[in-house]
């Protein structure tokens, strides 16, 4: 039955869930343009054995994956609780990194957003 079962999500509930994903999308490659090059994470990647199961959800991850499994049990199967979980793990160890960053309150974006008034300059 996946994620939906037979209670379909409302709009609404589609709108926070799509917004979310796409929040979390990103937060690989920030993670990539914030982190120093290294030359040697790559190897220690491939010598790992390929049969080594991944590690077990942290904490948090199943305490928040059971405020999923109460607000939205009866949509969800085993395997999407394990996915959410796995997710939920991802994003905490990714916010977990991201807070790692020194930055100062001075430090501007790498971007700057400047809105288009027609013909002001």
């Amino acid at each position: 039955m996946g994620y939906l079962g037979k209670t379909p999500l409302s709009r609404r509930d589609f709108g926070r869930v799509a917004a979310t994903a796409a929040g979390l999308s990103l937060v690989p490659s920030l993670i990539l343009v914030a982190a120093p090059d290294q030359k040697s994470g790559g190897a220690e990647q491939e010598t790992k054995p390929a049969s080594q199961a991944p590690p077990a959800p942290s904490p948090e991850a199943q305490a928040l994956a059971e405020i999923v499994k109460l607000r939205y049990g009866p949509r969800l199967d085993d395997a999407a609780m394990k996915e959410i979980t796995r997710s939920l793990d991802g994003g905490l160890k990714s916010a977990a990194a991201l807070r790692k960053v020194p930055l100062d309150n001075t430090e501007e974006p790498a971007f700057i957003f400047r809105a288009w008034r027609g013909d002001h300059a």
